[in-house]
């Protein structure tokens, strides 16, 4: 078996159980299928974090199992269901997909229901660490806020000559917990936009949503207000403000050769964070079953000082440390460099080695070294 087949015998697997479009083939039958992602790692000082891992070996917190259902109702109906279990969730499982899907002909479908954003190249199958050469795609690109939304959504796929494209959009809203902050997305919508030929992939998408949330600044935001800088008080809080997400992609896949990009804009507009501009290259070699790789990325944050021009008094003082600190918070300026083995040492299952150097050039007291490994399988 040649490379190229091998590749693309291992992204149908995945696509089988985590793309939007499977469904089963006899009416009413429930076809269920799986993966599992069992994940180790430490970085490689005591004094270092890293991506949730510290010094000491964790199994638990990059793990995961979980369990997609589907069911073929006849008529171009389906459902689709998928329920993940994590580690650093202490094993609680949740739904992370639930739509009913309508296929109106071979090339226009309708979801309706929670479904994933295709915010990213690797979106439809995030979790499935089996699809792609990471333990985890670069977890600084992909660090949008939400990655799915309770909605409607649409995908349309058709051939031009030798190119094969697909249109996804959705429209939608999310009111899931940020961590211990409450949040809400309303108006989420966008789309996606993939060609393919051959060995090359090109992709680019859109997406928007008004934001409500306090970020944990509620009180100092009224306190600004009380003072009379309504302006400097709105940027501290998101009250339907604008977040706007822009991405763009390529997957060159050539005989042993294996190029992969990405870049990516967050802004929202009025608040307190950060415009964001973040990128990866990977470059890879495949010797038989075997993939070695290397990522290099980088993330950068700039936020315009909203509280310039306003006047230091006994008064304000104490208002304008702990903003001054707000915004100093959210500046970045990361890279990280990964070097990876992947070995699929099985049909549905790959064993991945990586290691992974961060530095934060605004903090060194962010620089660290993370080494990971993993037994990755679908079934």
């Amino acid at each position: 078996m040649s490379n190229g087949e091998y590749n693309m015998k291992q992204k149908i697997k995945a696509l089988g159980f985590c793309s939007a479009l499977a469904v089963s083939s006899a009416q009413a039958e429930i076809v269920f299928n799986g993966f599992a992602n069992i994940v180790g790692g430490q970085t490689t000082s005591s004094d270092e974090t890293l991506y949730g891992y510290d010094d000491k070996f964790d199994v638990k917190n990059g793990s995961l199992f979980a369990l997609q259902a589907t069911s073929d109702l006849g008529d171009g109906l389906g459902v689709t269901a998928q329920i993940i279990s994590r580690g650093n969730n202490e094993w609680e499982p949740e739904f992370e997909w639930a739509y009913v899907s309508y296929e109106v002909t071979d090339e226009l479908k309708f979801l309706l229901g929670r479904q994933r954003i295709p915010t990213y190249m690797y979106s439809d199958f995030l979790d499935v660490s089996y699809a792609y050469p990471w333990i985890t795609p670069p977890e600084n690109l992909y660090s949008v806020p939400i990655d799915k939304i309770d909605g409607v959504g649409a995908i349309y796929s058709t051939s031009v000559g030798e190119f094969d494209s697909t249109v996804q959009f959705i429209y939608g809203s999310n009111s899931d917990d940020l961590g211990d902050l409450s949040a809400e997305f309303n108006d989420v919508m966008g789309l996606s936009v993939t060609v393919s030929r051959g060995w090359l992939t090109l992709r680019a998408g859109y997406f928007q949503a008004d934001i409500v949330a306090g970020f944990g600044n509620d009180a100092l935001s009224k306190s600004w207000a009380g003072a009379g800088y309504s302006d400097v008080a709105s940027n501290l809080t998101a009250e339907d403000d604008r977040g706007k997400f822009s991405e763009l992609g390529f997957q060159v896949d050539y005989e042993n050769i294996l190029l992969i990009g990405e870049y990516t804009k967050l802004t929202v507009d009025n608040t307190a964070l950060a415009d964001e501009n973040n990128y990866y290259v990977l470059a890879g070699y495949r010797f038989d079953n075997i993939l070695i790789h290397t990522t290099y990325g980088s993330k950068d944050g700039e936020q315009d000082n909203f509280i310039f021009g306003v006047p230091v008094t006994p008064e304000l003082l104490p208002l304008i440390t702990p903003t001054k600190a707000i915004i100093d918070d959210v500046q970045k300026e990361t890279k990280y460099v990964t070097v990876g083995l992947r070995w699929d040492f099985h049909d549905s299952a790959s064993l991945k080695f990586e290691y992974t150097h961060f530095s934060d050039h605004l903090n060194s007291a962010g620089d660290a070294g993370l080494f990971r490994t993993a037994i990755v399988t679908v079934f």
